[in-house]
């Protein structure tokens, strides 16, 4: 167990000194970069050869993006969902790459894990959908709409309308990063114990459970936005 626990600490790789400030390389900063090369690297392959009538992969790709979309609409509205739309796309895909990374440890000598291990990756996430919550609501309600909105439906929920402000990123990274840390140490532990043949276990975690804690990530996201922008008839 101690071995297994060591493993959610950060590595650092590398440290780079420039204009007397230090950066520390750590190995979930690597796996982010990877994520994100992996995605640029999908992205260009896939968008070279985009045609009108689409192949099996270009099907694929756009039921993801029509899945995104009525997500987006569903929750956010059929006046503003369009604007959200990149943002979600672009959290949802980061996740699932994120999420699923260890797949490509089957490659030998090649260990890697997913950063959403790390809370320190999953709350810069969190805190990026409460901004956008909150630039959606001064947006579209006004400081003084969003004031009033503290007060609904009775005055005395004032303290627990401004506490959600708080409790709304804490749940979202809390929430991707314990599942995500569960999934970790439960699959170490079986790998100790049985080997090779805890591959179909380790599919689940890496597809199944890295695919569904995206979504609820962007469902909560598309659904804290929709409660900003909500405007009265």
């Amino acid at each position: 167990m101690d071995e297994v626990f060591e493993k959610l600490n950060r590595i650092t790789i590398t440290e780079i000194s420039v204009g007397g400030y230090t950066f520390v390389l750590s190995d979930t900063l690597l796996c982010v970069w990877i994520t994100a090369a992996l995605l640029i690297v999908a992205s260009l392959i896939l968008a070279r050869k985009l045609d009108q009538r689409p192949g099996r992969v270009q099907m694929l790709l756009e039921m993801l993006v029509g899945f995104i979309r009525g997500l987006s609409q569903d929750f956010i509205g059929e006046r503003h969902y369009k604007k959200y739309v990149p943002y979600i796309a672009t959290l949802f895909v980061f996740l699932c790459m994120a999420n699923m990374l260890t797949v490509l440890n089957f490659v030998p000598g090649l260990r890697l894990y997913s950063p959403t291990k790390d809370i320190n990756v999953t709350i810069p996430l969190a805190l990026m959908t409460i901004l956008i919550v909150l630039y959606s609501s001064f947006r579209y309600k006004g400081p003084v709409g969003t004031f009033k909105d503290l007060f609904k439906p009775i005055p005395a929920m004032f303290p627990f309308k401004l506490m959600e402000y708080a409790t709304k990123p804490l749940s979202l990274c809390l929430r991707l990063f314990g599942n995500m840390v569960a999934a970790f140490l439960i699959m170490e532990l079986v790998f100790h114990y049985l080997g090779l043949v805890a591959a179909p276990f380790s599919a689940y975690f890496d597809f199944f459970d890295g695919i569904l804690q995206a979504y609820i990530f962007v469902f909560l996201t598309c659904l804290y936005i929709g409660e900003a922008v909500e405007t009265e008839a």
